[in-house]
């Protein structure tokens, strides 16, 4: 199968691509591949937006998707630089040629795997093709069901979140705080604030005390969405998991120091380690 100028530049995106636990995928290796870029390794979709198309060869409207999902590949997924890979399940019975050929007729160039997904916890059309869901960047499903555009929708505000910092106010209404809102971030101190606010939360003006409630909350949500974030990142970017780390003790210093004090050497390690090309 030819794939000219934009799938080489796929081969070679997927190549440097981040890494990700191999555990987390399944079917994603020579044996499996069977058509458009090649994904070295698992671990290359780290830190990527990930939509799966769930599909077979002889299912006509998985074959009617096919256009439309490579008009999402070229225009998301490539050049290299672009964190989302479509990546092409086919789950009938395994006919590598026929395949080839209609993709290439299709002029797919994202890679197509023989039944590639989730190694656990993937979720389930029922047996019925096509089957499309959308993994963010951190590897949770954003989006499961047959629409490709619905699919599509979900990955771009998925991209949007790719590189953001944590937010500590997501899902908040400020009215009695509003100067608090912009005081609440990732790498600047809240444990003033947060002392305050649970003084607030224990008093009897209902009003601020559900707001304050309701930012300590957001709060929380952020420093759970700061650990997640590190702990993808430092498998596969240390350099930005470090970076993190270094936010989050500003932000929560004890919460930091008990997580990850002892991996920081190793992170650091590694780091150079990637920037020297090892």
């Amino acid at each position: 199968m030819k794939i000219g100028f934009v799938g080489m530049v796929a081969l070679a995106a997927l190549a440097y691509a981040p890494r990700l636990p191999a555990a987390e995928w399944r079917n994603i290796g020579d044996g499996d591949y069977v058509a458009g870029a090649k994904i070295s390794s698992p671990e290359k979709l780290c830190n990527r937006v990930v939509i799966v198309d769930v599909w077979g060869v002889n299912c006509p409207p998985c074959r009617a998707l096919l256009p439309t999902l490579q008009k999402i590949w070229e225009n998301y997924g490539l050049p290299a630089d672009k964190p989302l890979v479509v990546l092409g399940s086919h789950r009938q019975a395994r006919d590598d040629e026929r395949v080839k050929a209609l993709v290439a007729k299709a002029g797919v160039t994202y890679p197509v795997y023989q039944g590639a997904g989730l190694a656990k916890d993937e979720p389930s059309g029922g047996g019925v093709l096509p089957f499309v869901y959308v993994l963010n960047h951190r590897g949770k499903v954003v989006y499961k069901g047959r629409d490709v555009l619905e699919a599509q929708e979900a990955a771009i505000t998925a991209l949007g979140d790719v590189g953001r910092l944590p937010s500590l106010t997501d899902g908040v209404r400020f009215t009695r705080f509003k100067n608090l809102e912009g005081q609440l971030a990732l790498g600047r101190p809240v444990k003033t604030i947060t002392g305050k606010l649970k003084a607030v939360a224990a008093g009897k003006d209902a009003q601020a005390a559900a707001e304050a409630r309701a930012i300590l909350d957001g709060i929380e949500r952020g420093l759970a969405a700061t650990k997640e974030e590190i702990d993808m990142l430092k498998t596969c970017e240390p350099r930005e998991a470090l970076r993190l780390i270094k936010l989050m003790k500003v932000t929560w210093p004890e919460e930091a120091e008990a997580a990850y004090k002892a991996e920081v050497p190793a992170l650091i390690s590694a780091a150079k380690k990637r920037k020297a090309g090892k």
